[in-house]
Parts: structure tokens; sequence; C-alpha cells
């Protein structure tokens, strides 16, 4: 197995993470059984609880819990904005988000705690060290064979076991500006965390580097070139995020000069999904098809039975350099671009709190009174 290491990479995406949940029901479906997963923020959730031991259907079944639930995900830092107010001081803003929340709901979700216990498959979490601009790797390196040297490092990357793997997808989250970043009380380094994607949004050289996959499936959430008329219409955060999405699809480009890359066969899955905001939760279904839908295909197209064991085989067949699906400029891309989640969804409307709704109504009152 070693030499013919099946990896999965998700990359960071936000709430469109859930399109991931998607493609992991289309690979059960074929068999297909990741030997090594990655996940870096958003995607560093999905890999975490499948990596755990999670099946497809019950992380579709978790996803959809809080698709409604968007208070219990989204803890505001009000502490540090009223800190901030009351001292005219922003620095005590050090983000609008806790993400003790996420954590939570990670932790209690995890059937596993910590990468020594994982048994279905290794686990690779990346997230960047605030302090020296570091990208740290946590997994049980131990278990992927790799040795440190002096530094702690593998291949250039620093490597750490000691975290539990919800504090490690916690700090692989945190979006800079977005999150708090994450820092650990019983780390005895103190360092600062914050999202993986800041250095490598999708980052298939850890699969093959520190991973040793030489088969690599991977869901790449972010920009595919597409021209984004209203981005300064959805405020700040979808700017920065947009950002983060140009800046990862440069980074994907120089990867792939990897030449650790040019041993291994590389397939990409892009569900060109573009139109939903950071914390939009309640399209996760749609986003959950999305990735079903687009998976599918390529298995059908790519020869693929349901179930079938030598799937693996068959998908990375033929492969000499890294493809993506859909091809750029193909039918089937213009198809996904011209057909976004919002313009299929109508979301249920949201029920107005009651004193919201009594504060609206005082206000008509003395305006027209």
């Amino acid at each position: 197995m070693m030499n013919n290491r099946f990896g999965f990479v998700l990359s960071g995406g936000s709430v469109r993470a859930a399109a991931h949940v998607g493609v992991l029901k289309a690979l059960e479906e074929y068999a297909l059984e990741p030997d090594v997963v990655v996940g870096t923020s958003g995607g560093s959730i999905v890999a975490a609880l499948y990596a755990t031991g999670l099946s497809a259907a019950e992380l579709e079944e978790l996803f959809l819990q809080y698709s409604k639930a968007k208070g219990k995900i989204v803890d505001l830092n009000w502490q540090g904005a009223v800190l901030a107010l009351l001292t005219w001081d922003i620095k005590r803003l050090t983000g609008v988000v806790r993400g003790a929340s996420i954590e939570a709901i990670i932790a209690q979700s995890l059937p596993v705690q910590h990468f020594r216990e994982l048994k279905k498959c290794q686990l690779l979490i990346p997230a960047v060290n605030l302090n020296n601009g570091q990208q740290t790797v946590f997994c049980d390196y131990k278990a992927l064979g790799l040795t440190l040297d002096r530094e702690g490092k593998c291949e250039e990357y620093p490597l750490r076991d000691d975290l539990s793997i919800a504090q490690a997808v916690r700090g692989s989250i945190s979006i800079p500006g977005v999150f708090v970043p994450a820092v650990f009380e019983d780390d005895q380094s103190p360092d600062c965390y914050v999202d993986g994607a800041l250095r490598d949004g999708y980052p298939i050289n850890i699969a093959v580097r520190l991973g040793k996959a030489t088969r690599v499936l991977g869901v790449n959430l972010g920009y595919a070139g597409m021209r984004r008329d209203t981005i300064l219409e959805d405020g700040p955060l979808e700017i920065f995020s947009q950002s983060l999405d140009i800046i990862m699809r440069g980074q994907y480009r120089d990867r792939l000069q990897d030449r650790a890359l040019a041993a291994s066969r590389i397939m990409t899955i892009n569900p060109l999904i573009y139109d939903i905001g950071t914390f939009e939760v309640e399209y996760i279904p749609q986003m959950i098809a999305r990735g079903y839908e687009v998976a599918s295909r390529l298995f059908r197209e790519r020869g693929l039975t349901p179930g079938r064991q030598d799937n693996r085989e068959i998908l990375f067949r033929m492969i000499r350099e890294p493809q993506s699906f859909p091809e750029k400029d193909s039918p089937y891309f213009k198809y996904l671009l011209e057909h976004q989640i919002k313009e299929r969804s109508v979301p249920e409307p949201q029920v107005k709190p009651r004193w919201l709704t009594l504060l609206r109504t005082a206000t008509r009152k003395r305006v027209h009174g």
C-alpha cells in the first residue's frame, strides 16, 4: 500500500466545504477509500470527521442539522468588541468570531479525539503559525513513517501531534480578522494559528510529500476565473474571502511546479460554487447535492462502476499529468457556472425575533404618528 497510497485532499472554502460531503458520498458509492486525507480551512472540518470514522451519510446528517442553526455555529466576539469600544483600542478586537462553538461541536462529533487513535485512514491538517509564518501540519507523523529533524520539521514542514484533532481544526479554520486566532492553553509553545489556506488553500503537495500519496483525488473549491460583479456589494468578509480564493488559484499553479508531484497522478474536482457567502449555512443541502452530482459525473465518465473494487485503478488510468474536472470552458464547466446554488434555491424565510418586530413597529409609529 505504501507504493500506491490514495490521497484525498479537501481545499478551503468556508461553508462551501459542504460540497466535500457530497463528494465523499460519491466516493463511498464507488468504493474509493482513501489511505490519507488532507484538509485545510473549511476542508479540515470534513476531513477530520471522515478520517475519525464518520460515514458520508453521518456527515451529511450532521451538516444538515446545523444548516438551520447558524446561531450555534457563529459565536460572535462580543467581549472583544465591547472592550474595543470602551477603550477606543481596536487592538482589543482580534477577530469577529470566537470559534469556540465550532471547536466544541467538532470535538463532540468526533468518534476519536487524537491523531494517534485513527484507524480508518491517516489525517493531515495544516494551519499557519502567525508568529513565524510557517505552515504547521498536525498529524500522527510516526504512523506516516516520517522522521523529524532537530527543528521538528519534515520536508521543511513543522509537524505536531500533541494537540487534539478538534484543536487542529480550530487552528486551520481561523480566517484572519474573522476568527480570533487559535491559541491553546495546554500548548507548551503558545503560538497563534490561523487559516491554513493563507499559505496553501489546496494542499496537494502535503498529500504527496508527507502523506506519500501516489494517487491524489482532490476537491478544489477555489476561484476558477469566473467574474463576480457584486463582490463590493457583498461586504468586507466576502472581499477578503474572494481575495483568499484568488491567492489559492495562484498557489495551485505554483504547486504544480513541485517536482515531488511529478511521480503522482492527480485529479482535481471543482464544483464551481461561487455565489455562497462565508456563513450562509442555509444552502448546505444544495452544496452537498452539487458536490455529489459533479463527482458522480466524473466517475461515470471515467468508466467507474458503483461498488467495483478496482475503481481506484480505473480512475487514475491514463493520467500522466494533473487533470481537472470539469475541464475549463467545456460545456459542463459553462453549465455549472451558469447554474449557481442561489439561482436554483429558495431558502426558507427566517423567523424574525419578536423583539425586532416590536421595535420596527414602534419605530414606524414614531415616524408616521
